[in-house]
């Protein structure tokens, strides 16, 4: 592995060197995304019956405690709509919609770094292939210059190596587009069941009105 890292720098010149350096950055940030959302919650049929179940009861602490153990914008979301449904359902969606939007920001967490790597990488690739073909021609054309009849077969082989930074650029952008369009598809499947969620949670308290701890309930 460390000596076609070292044959890659060999031979796709200085601009290899940044392309090797975000895909490496790239992999870390794929893996920990990876990790980040199959550690969320997904809000699926289960758990909403779970919630209502505990609403209904008025098992409003447990619910509290519960929920707190899970992960994601799912429970986060619901998490708010329990602890703020003593001051009214103005205030719980309100909080409800604000927990929503700082979650939004963790699910899209390298999001931005990946469209950029896909858009640039390239572009790198490509300049850095041109710039190999400049050199690989300008020493061609000094060969030439001093001798007409000079061997130039080597210009092949130069424009093949100069060719690897164009060809590492695309594999980086594919892989990175990938998973750029998985994590964005998964951040909006969660939104999507949180928005759910915040509507069963506040349907469910709104018909079962739980108790407050000093006594009251919800307005």
């Amino acid at each position: 592995m460390i000596e076609m890292l070292k044959g890659l720098l060999a031979q796709g010149g200085v601009f290899i060197a940044p392309l090797l350096l975000v895909s490496v950055m790239a992999v870390a940030a794929v893996i920990e995304r990876v990790v980040f959302f199959v550690g969320l919650e997904r809000g699926g049929e289960s758990f909403r019956a779970e919630l209502r179940e505990h609403i209904k009861k008025n098992q409003v602490e447990m619910a509290v405690r519960w929920l707190r153990g899970l992960r994601g914008p799912v429970p986060v979301t619901a998490l708010a709509a329990l602890e703020t449904w003593p001051e009214g359902r103005e205030a719980a969606e309100a909080a409800m919609a604000t927990r929503a939007r700082l979650e939004a920001q963790k699910l899209r967490k390298f999001l931005s770094f990946l469209d950029t790597t896909y858009s640039a990488a390239p572009l790198v690739g490509l300049l850095g292939t041109i710039v190999g073909m400049m050199s690989t021609f300008r020493v061609v054309a000094q060969h030439l210059a001093k001798d007409p009849n000079a061997d130039t077969s080597s210009v092949t082989a130069g424009i093949g190596e100069a060719l690897i930074t164009t060809a590492t650029g695309i594999v980086v952008a594919v892989v990175c587009l990938i998973f750029h369009n998985i994590f964005q598809a998964w951040a909006d499947t969660q939104m999507d069941a949180a928005e759910v969620v915040a509507a069963d949670v506040i349907e469910a308290l709104a018909e079962h009105r739980p108790h407050r701890a000093d006594g009251g309930t919800g307005r």
